[in-house]
């Protein structure tokens, strides 16, 4: 059971690192958003003009955070767990973030929230089965 919830978050994890990675970097390298379809008037009233920041940030957290967490799970090591819930619940925190500076819910928010709960509750059960396995 302890190896497939190993393998199942690493998996996510680098689901989700992967796409934040390509985004990011798409963020980055065009940060009017035109080749990811996002306009910048989805950034009125937030404190970006454009994506670059947010791309970063997006790069940086949700992308090289979650592949080195899905490498850490894949390896088994001890503290994948821990990692898993940060980024689990940085990914929370990030959609929330975004739903509280763009107006209006796209599929893809929902896809990543669902994704952050899972990886949350996923750093609860695999803590709960290794402090059993230590006793």
């Amino acid at each position: 059971m302890k190896k497939r919830l190993f393998i199942i978050q690493g998996i996510i994890q680098f689901f989700v690192g992967i796409g934040a990675v390509i985004c990011g970097v798409l963020f980055i390298l065009f940060p009017s958003g035109r080749l990811t379809g996002m306009p910048l008037s989805l950034l009125e009233g937030s404190p970006f003009s454009n994506f670059l920041i947010p791309g970063m940030i997006l790069f940086l957290v949700n992308g090289i955070g979650q592949l080195w967490a899905g490498i850490l799970s894949f390896k088994q090591h001890a503290c994948s767990g821990h990692t898993l819930a940060v980024f689990g619940i940085g990914l929370i925190i990030w959609i929330f973030m975004q739903i509280s500076m763009i107006v209006g819910w796209h599929w893809l928010q929902y896809t990543y929230f669902f994704f952050g709960v899972i990886e949350t509750a996923l750093a609860f059960l695999m803590r709960k089965k290794l402090a059993e396995e230590w006793q």
